[in-house]
């Protein structure tokens, strides 16, 4: 019997193993993150609902819950976003080339295709940090599933900074550039402990 969470998982794996550039590391550092996060909802509920949980943790869970159903969303909205803007990147890429209008657009594309692995990153980061911070309150039964989160949350941190390297040669604005360096170093502690 195939359940709709295994229809979602294999049509998402069929697209990614398609051959299409899209989706692809970005949407997958994306889905890494709403799957981290996604586990550690699962965790907060599981330990809400056991009678050993003493009610005040009960309480502090539930709004970190809160929290974590916006930053699942969001990256979930992250792995789209990632797929579009290849896409426009590829779009631009068919304008015709040497016009000024062409230089306006690949040079926009390539920015937010180095811009939402970023995002991604970013929003991992906040996860996995809410993670680590309710992790001490989580039922012992489920605590390797938010260690699991935890190695997802620091996969996808990686997967996005590999994203932006990749886009950082085709950039030619300078500050920009600069900005991604910036956000790298700040961003590189949080996966270490994996690469």
């Amino acid at each position: 019997m195939v359940n709709n969470w295994q229809n979602g998982a294999e049509s998402f794996i069929d697209a990614v193993s398609s051959g299409s550039a899209t989706p692809g590391g970005g949407a997958v550092a994306a889905f890494s993150a709403a799957s981290g996060c996604a586990l550690t909802m699962m965790a907060i509920s599981v330990t809400m609902k056991m009678k050993s949980t003493a009610p005040q943790s009960k309480k502090e869970l539930n709004e970190a819950l809160d929290e974590f159903i916006l930053l699942r969303d969001a990256l979930k909205e992250c792995a789209e976003k990632d797929a579009d803007a290849y896409e426009e990147y590829i779009s631009a890429k068919k304008l015709p080339s040497g016009s000024k209008e062409r230089e306006e657009y690949v040079k926009a594309a390539l920015e937010q295709c180095a811009k939402v692995p970023l995002e991604t990153a970013l929003k991992a980061v906040k996860t996995l940090q809410m993670t680590e911070e309710i992790s001490p309150k989580i039922a012992p039964v489920i605590k390797p599933d938010i260690e699991c989160a935890k190695i997802m949350l620091r996969a996808a941190i990686a997967c996005g900074v590999e994203n932006i390297k990749a886009n950082m040669p085709y950039i030619k604005e300078a500050d920009f550039k600069e900005e991604l360096e910036k956000n790298i170093n700040f961003l590189k502690p949080f996966y270490e402990s994996i690469s």
